[in-house]
């Protein structure tokens, strides 16, 4: 018997790293994904800081992959600003189609979802910058 009760806390010990594990995980990445989101420029800037150490590039170089990537990423945010309305439209007709499909109970708790999710997939009033 006690050897059981010492595997079993041990089994309780995994068990619980796991779970820990697994939400501090999602958690982590939530943020990061959120942080790039708030600000685009952060991966740029770590693509730079890549860039220069990998490469070792010279100050005239780093000043043309500087140049690049911003102007990269200004066509980047042109190509998003022309495709995010149709891209809108798929995703709330998407939502109409599949809240047409619920009961009023369901339709009430898909809402919320939407509501929770929709800052991946919608602009933010200053994406226009």
């Amino acid at each position: 018997m006690k050897n059981f009760k010492s595997w079993l806390l041990l089994f309780l010990v995994f068990i619980a790293g796991v779970a820990v594990g697994v939400v501090g995980t999602g958690a982590v990445v939530r943020h990061v994904i959120w942080r790039i989101a708030a600000n685009p420029d952060l991966v740029r800037a770590k693509i730079e800081r890549a860039l220069e150490s990998k490469l070792r590039l010279t100050s005239e170089q780093r000043t043309k992959v500087h140049q690049i990537l911003v102007d990269s990423h200004q066509r980047i945010k042109g190509l998003r600003r022309e495709f995010q309305p149709r891209f809108l439209a798929i995703v709330e007709r998407a939502e109409s189609d599949i809240s047409a499909t619920l009961t009023p109970e369901q339709r009430e708790k898909f809402q919320k979802l939407v509501k929770e999710k929709e800052q991946l997939w919608k602009p933010k009033a200053e994406e226009g910058r």
